[in-house]
């Protein structure tokens, strides 16, 4: 499995890069976090299992609600680690294509027209301590594929590996927002709602 992001393996010529990006993956501390949380429900999961596959647990009104909520939360928990475990996000400039891979699943996407990108920013609720979800959604006439954090260490990384299919497909960016975010990578990423605000 893959810690750091490895490097490109392509050079750059006067048409752009060549060969693959560098892949992205999500940061160490981030992989942590999800394993320590899953290892906690799943834990809890297994205990709900086999207190139901040996008929100890008493279907209490409590456990009737709280069952079903640790079953929920294990499995999604567990899914959460193997994917904070495998995910990887790189573009193959030669077949001009952006890959994810999710649950172990490479999946591409064509960045070539009419395929476009938008980046967008998602707030936590009100009053969280937690920063937002960043995202790029590359979206095909059939299909749609999303990048976001923390799945990824940081967008700006995204948008860099994304920046060459700019100049092979102009129309790549959804909207002003998005196209200023690829054409400037000095531009402070600001949330789209608040872009612009005094």
């Amino acid at each position: 499995m893959t810690t750091d992001p490895l490097p490109p393996t392509g050079p750059s010529g006067p048409a752009g890069p060549t060969g693959r990006s560098e892949v992205l993956t999500p940061a160490l501390p981030v992989r942590v976090a999800f394993t320590l949380v899953g290892a906690f429900f799943g834990a809890a999961l297994l205990w709900a299992v086999v207190k139901i596959a040996t008929g100890e647990l008493e279907w209490t009104t409590t456990n009737i609600v709280a069952v079903p909520l640790v079953v929920l939360f294990g499995v999604a928990s567990v899914a959460g680690v193997v994917q904070a475990w495998t995910a990887k996000v790189w573009v193959d400039h030669d077949r001009d294509e952006l890959h994810q891979v999710i649950f172990g699943k490479d999946v591409a996407m064509t960045l070539q027209s009419p395929t476009t990108a938008r980046l967008d920013y998602r707030r936590q609720a009100m009053g969280s301590t937690v920063s937002g979800t960043w995202k790029v959604v590359v979206t095909h006439p059939d299909r749609q594929l999303t990048v976001n954090t923390p799945y990824v260490r940081d967008i700006a990384d995204v948008l860099r590996i994304l920046r060459p299919a700019l100049g092979r497909n102009p129309d790549l960016p959804a909207d002003d927002y998005t196209r200023r975010a690829l054409q400037d990578p000095d531009a402070a990423l600001v949330p789209p709602q608040v872009d612009g605000a005094a």
